[in-house]
């Protein structure tokens, strides 16, 4: 992968965040933070799993090793976890701007939280960041409709047709 498709990956992945946080907000409190039974029991569970997530693979491809893992309580609002996911939404895109093809293929090495050592390309690490949030919005997906909720689109090729209407349109 190069810097150009790494942006275009990162830049959907952005958008369907954003649909899965946009769908969401549509659920009452109750519902919001209802234990459903999933990996991490509830829509607020899972989707401060996937913010952890975005924050962590961003932290290790600069090089740190960080043990800290979100807690869902910790987010006792919406605001509260839209507020730092556009934060690390910023962090995110500060590290794409200063992205190259060099960069993607140096070796990061990492501490994961059990203490084990990996190593892996930078773009071997930001792709399956972008798998892990992808499978995570789904398991959303699911968490919504069995609350009787439709979710957004989260398909690649619909945010590729969202995007070239834009450009079409002039927009940007």
């Amino acid at each position: 992968m190069n810097t150009a498709e790494i942006q275009t990956l990162y830049a959907y992945n952005r958008w369907a965040n954003r649909n899965t946080l946009k769908t969401s907000r549509m659920l009452n409190w109750e519902d919001f933070i209802k234990d459903l039974g999933a990996s991490h029991g509830s829509i607020r569970g899972t989707l401060v799993h996937i913010l952890w997530g975005e924050w962590l693979w961003l932290r290790r491809w600069r090089g740190e090793s960080p043990k800290q893992v979100f807690a869902a309580e910790a987010f006792s609002d919406r605001a509260r976890l839209e507020s730092r996911w556009g934060a690390v939404e910023e962090e995110q895109n500060a590290f794409l701007e200063r992205l190259t093809d060099d960069l993607l293929l140096k070796h990061v090495s990492y501490e994961n939280v059990q203490g084990v050592r990996w190593e892996y390309s930078l773009a071997e690490m930001m792709q399956h960041l972008v798998n892990h949030s992808s499978y995570h919005r789904g398991q959303v997906a699911v968490l919504l409709r069995q609350l009787r909720q439709t979710p957004l689109a989260m398909d690649f090729l619909v945010f590729l047709d969202e995007k070239r209407a834009r450009a079409a349109g002039g927009d940007s």
